[in-house]
């Protein structure tokens, strides 16, 4: 009887972020601070009606809570300060409600880009569930201003948005090991 060795399974990825999730996850958060002050901004700017603005405050909560979350993972690696690049490049453009519906949606659609990106080259397993369940939220927030009037729901569900995220040193390389009966 011949017995045939089995292939040692790969290592499980960590459960905590690595050094270089780290650095990926940090900036995650001073996207989310910004996406977070932008709807402030919004808010604050008297052009809403009752509605859109209950809408933007739950929205503005989530991106808080987001970033809330990733500071807790991130503990003292966390920055918290908000990207100041991306919190220009559209601060400007929130000059009516219909621009700013239109403008958020872009930047919903920004996040979902950039947070798919991210968590492509996470490998700690606790940095890229909560970076999948962000991505998931910020999705459905391009969807609700896709069906506003004055939108369309065909452009947040077919979003060219790209990605902001920093280039980062790649993921580990896993190999999957089939093994036949």
């Amino acid at each position: 009887m011949t017995t045939k060795s089995a292939s040692a399974a790969p290592p499980a990825p960590p459960k905590m972020p690595t050094s270089a999730d780290k650095q990926l996850l940090d900036f995650a958060l001073s996207a989310e601070l910004s996406v977070h002050d932008l709807y402030v901004n919004a808010i604050n700017s008297g052009m809403l009606s009752a509605d859109e603005k209950i809408m933007m405050e739950m929205f503005a909560d989530h991106h808080k809570s987001y970033a809330q979350s990733l500071n807790g993972l991130l503990g003292k690696a966390a920055s918290n300060t908000r990207n100041e690049a991306l919190y220009s490049t559209y601060a400007g453009q929130l000059t009516s409600a219909q621009a700013m519906n239109r403008v958020l949606q872009s930047v919903e659609n920004t996040m979902v880009a950039t947070h798919t990106d991210i968590l492509s080259s996470l490998e700690g397993l606790d940095g890229a569930t909560l970076v999948a369940s962000i991505i998931t939220v910020e999705a459905r927030h391009a969807a609700v201003f896709g069906t506003l009037p004055s939108s369309s729901l065909s452009n947040a569900l077919n979003s060219a948005a790209s990605s902001l995220a920093p280039n980062a040193a790649p993921a580990a390389v896993t190999t999957e090991t089939t093994v036949a009966p």
